[in-house]
C-alpha cells in the first residue's frame, strides 16, 4: 500500500515540475504562443489525474503477475506522456527563438 502512495506522490511532483515550468515559460519567456501553453498546462493536470486515478486500481488483484505487469506498463506510460510534454514546451522555446532571429 505504501508503495502505490510513494507513487502517487512522485507523479503529483513531476506533474507539478512540468506545470511550473509551463508558467514559467509563460511568464518569462516573451511573446510566447500564451495559448499553447495554457493547452500544455491544461493537459499536464488531466495527465496527473489519470495517473493517479489508475496509480490506485490495479488490474488482476488477485495476480502478482498481472498487478507487476500492469504497474510496470503505467510506469512506462507516465515516462513517456511526461517526456512527451516536456519536449513540446521545449519546441515552444525553441519556436521563439528561430522567429526572433
Amino acid at each position: 500500500m505504501a508503495k502505490r502512495r510513494i507513487l502517487k506522490k512522485s507523479i503529483s511532483y513531476a506533474a507539478g515540475d512540468l506545470f511550473s515550468e509551463a508558467i514559467i515559460a509563460e511568464q518569462i519567456i516573451p511573446d510566447i504562443d500564451c495559448e499553447k501553453v495554457h493547452l500544455l498546462m491544461t493537459r499536464i493536470l488531466d495527465v496527473e489525474d489519470d495517473f493517479v486515478r489508475r496509480a490506485g486500481r490495479p488490474d488482476g488483484k488477485d495476480n502478482p503477475k498481472l498487478v507487476k505487469a500492469y504497474y510496470k506498463k503505467l510506469k512506462e506510460d507516465i515516462n513517456t506522456e511526461f517526456t512527451a510534454i516536456a519536449d513540446e514546451l521545449i519546441k515552444l522555446h525553441q519556436e521563439k527563438k528561430e522567429q526572433q532571429a
